[in-house]
């Protein structure tokens, strides 16, 4: 279709208490659009039902179709042009077309939509998918999204109408790769029609395709199913895996007879295949470790986020090692996504669930899975699709939980729940019979003591879990737990500079009851992992608590690559950025200044990494240490690599030195590299230094730990 009009810019609205008809009474509030409705000062705490008016004028031409397209509405609407109800649409990133051929004015005419995003009271079972958006401990808990989050626009077609598609690869063979798609079309007649397909190379000089098949007409919708073979064709891959090869994907559509006007639909489009096999990813039949991180949203007020501020958060993800985002329980712009499929980063894509879910909600999260699948599934960067984040009951987040929340969530977790029992598996069955090109996940941790696939873990050691040594027992004794690591880390406060914008600027001053409310602190886990005593100020505390972050994130990302291919499939960082200023589990800032934390990820994820695994707890006199050093390479190349392996005590004597010439197989398994047993003879802090140079890189990595009595 073709944008005529474009209806960005200021609208009426007012709140309501009840969607009447009758909104001439009472004043209206002026607002730009695409907004929420609580950016407003008068609206700064409102939740409910809001009606917004926009009067606009508007030329026709003749033999044309018009439809109206409401890109994002923050979650409920019915729409009304000039006084007709054109229909309803619920889910806050579905799209909804309207045909308005016989209701729009030459001239002025008016658009009126009911919106409501609702305060849910009862967390355990919410009745609207938003994910994140109204239940989570990683967001303002007070923020409602309510609103037009996305353009409204008039658009226009031919006799015949493209109202979606989606493509996909089914396989590859060295000759060519076989595509499989659909298009569904709207037309007023039933006579045949030629139907054009183009993939034509985006970024790359590969050979394109053209084709053009003759297919009978019917009138209304209907949906029309293609295969065809692509040779020389160029595969599309992730940054460290090579060039993520695009083509531009079009599709044309007329008459026959060539009376009328053309429609057309174009998209980006990338040849890859890609599956989990026991969690271990391939990409395009090659293995792949996932160095990766959970994407909160971009912006608490996301309709005010432009390309740009995706394309730095790209360049810091990829500056960071990483190859993968989880966008977790939420869905992003279109330009998120087209920039990931430009930047070659993969996407695991979470279904807008967050903990529990009323029973009723399940016709309606069928409906909108379908269209989450739909309308992203061209999107070569989306490898993964995961139905539900942690189906558990977890209580409102912004009260104190009382004895009888921490019953239903231990229920929940490890005995039943509806949500993961009933819920998520409908919606799993459903993702499998819509996408046939993407691994699919039921629920993302959680999975009930009973199941014997344990699935992808959320681990939480060194901060909810306890101690941070007690995940060595894991490593050694229940390695099949850490298969896929999708969530781990810990809290600290943003850079002294970040944090003055939002809490005072002495440590004594600080309101410990405010920052848990307003900024999502967990005082009571900081100050047992980060303890207070002995430090002089706001600014070493905050370092601290960084280092404790790196300390952490660093811990389960050694271990997990030691476990690579065996059975390890890779690790997912909790959290990559912050939506609102906060003190919480991000390496990046709401203002994207990255924490010390953020560079020892970028250590920790290096593609060739030199590690030990030294276990984090107090150490005695005399004892003897065995210091195991390994090597891993996820190049998928073979390299030569030198390593210098250095011990130094409290006294800086120097208790090991050696060097090393080594053989790395491309994409290998952790290699152990040596084993040096020192006596711990001195009290204090003792160094392991590891020096690793490959091709042109060079990487520095320094291991503390401490002798007391």
């Amino acid at each position: 279709m073709k944008k005529e009009l474009d209806l960005s810019g200021e609208w009426e609205l007012k709140p309501v208490e009840r969607f009447d008809g009758d909104y001439q009474r009472g004043a209206w509030y002026k607002q730009v659009i695409p907004g929420h409705w609580q950016e407003l000062s008068e609206l700064k705490n409102y939740s409910g039902r809001m009606v917004y008016r926009r009067v606009f004028n508007f030329s026709k031409e003749k033999d044309k179709r018009y439809w109206l397209r409401l890109n994002g509405v923050f979650y409920w609407s019915a729409v009304y042009l000039n006084g007709l109800r054109l229909g309803a649409n619920q889910g806050y990133f579905v799209p909804a077309d309207f045909e308005i051929s016989e209701i729009i004015e030459n001239g002025e005419n008016q658009l009126i939509l009911e919106v409501f995003c609702l305060e849910e009271e009862n967390k355990l079972s919410k009745k609207q998918i938003l994910g994140v958006w109204h239940h989570w401990d990683c967001l303002y808990p007070d923020w409602n999204p309510g609103g037009i989050w996305r353009t409204i626009e008039i658009l226009s077609s031919g006799p015949i109408a493209i109202l979606e598609s989606a493509f996909h690869t089914v396989y590859v063979h060295p000759q060519y790769a076989r595509i499989e798609g659909f298009v569904n079309l709207d037309s007023l007649d039933s006579e045949e029609l030629e139907l054009k397909i183009c993939l034509i190379p985006e970024n790359h000089q590969g050979a394109g395709l053209e084709k053009t098949w003759t297919v009978s007409g019917e009138r209304g919708q209907r949906c029309y199913q293609f295969w065809f073979d692509l040779k020389e064709y160029r595969l599309w891959n992730s940054w460290d895996r090579g060039e993520p090869n695009l083509y531009q994907l079009q599709i044309e559509v007329f008459p026959k007879n060539e009376a009328g006007d053309k429609d057309f639909y174009q998209s980006l489009f990338g040849v890859r295949t890609f599956v989990l096999r026991d969690y271990i990813a391939y990409l395009n039949e090659q293995r792949i470790f996932l160095r990766g991180s959970n994407y909160a949203p971009s912006d608490y007020q996301i309709a005010r986020v432009k390309s740009e501020h995706y394309q730095k958060d790209f360049e810091l993800a990829k500056s960071a090692n990483l190859n993968l985002l989880r966008v977790h329980a939420h869905i992003e712009k279109p330009e998120f996504y087209e920039l990931a499929d430009r930047m070659g980063i993969l996407l695991w894509q979470d279904f807008p669930l967050q903990w529990g879910y009323d029973r009723k909600i399940l016709g309606e999260a069928l409906f909108q899975l379908g269209k989450m699948i739909t309308h992203l599934h061209n999107h070569p960067s989306i490898v993964i699709w995961c139905v539900h984040n942690e189906p558990i009951k977890i209580w409102d987040t912004r009260k104190k939980p009382k004895v009888r929340d921490y019953l239903r969530f231990v229920s929940s977790a490890f005995i039943y729940s509806w949500n993961r029992e009933v819920l998520d598996q409908k919606l799993f069955a459903r993702a499998k019979s819509l996408d046939r090109c993407r691994a699919i996940l039921d629920c993302s941790g959680e999975k009930g003591i009973f199941r014997k696939d344990q699935g992808d873990a959320h681990l939480y050691f060194g901060w909810y879990f306890g101690a941070l040594k007690n995940l060595d027992y894991l490593v050694k004794k229940k390695p099949e737990r850490l298969k896929l690591v999708s969530e781990f880390g810990a809290q600290s406060f943003p850079n002294y500079e970040s944090a003055i914008k939002f809490i005072p600027d002495q440590l004594e001053r600080l309101d410990w009851k405010e920052l848990a409310i307003k900024f999502l602190a967990q005082p009571r886990l900081i100050k047992k992992f980060v303890p207070l005593a002995g430090k002089k100020g706001l600014k070493e505390y905050i370092q601290a608590s960084q280092d404790y972050q790196s300390l952490v994130n660093r811990y389960y990302i050694d271990r997990i690559r030691s476990l690579k291919y065996r059975p390890a499939g890779g690790a997912v960082q909790f959290d990559f950025n912050d939506p609102n200023p906060a003190i919480s589990w991000s390496v990046l800032d709401y203002w994207r200044s990255p924490k010390s934390s953020y560079f020892e990820l970028k250590k920790a994820f290096s593609p060739v990494y030199a590690f030990s695994l030294i276990p984090y707890k107090k150490y005695k006199l005399e004892q003897k240490l065995a210091i195991p050093i390994f090597v891993v390479n996820d190049l998928a190349q073979e390299i030569s690599a030198k390593l210098q392996v250095r011990i130094v005590s409290p006294v800086q004597e120097e208790l090991y030195l050696e060097d090393f010439e080594l053989r790395l197989e491309s994409d290998s398994c952790a290699k152990a590299i040596a084993n040096p047993i020192i006596e711990l003879r001195w009290l204090g802090e003792y160094k392991l230094f590891l020096s690793l140079d490959w091709l042109d890189e060079k990487l520095e990595n320094v291991y503390k730990f401490k002798v007391q009595r």
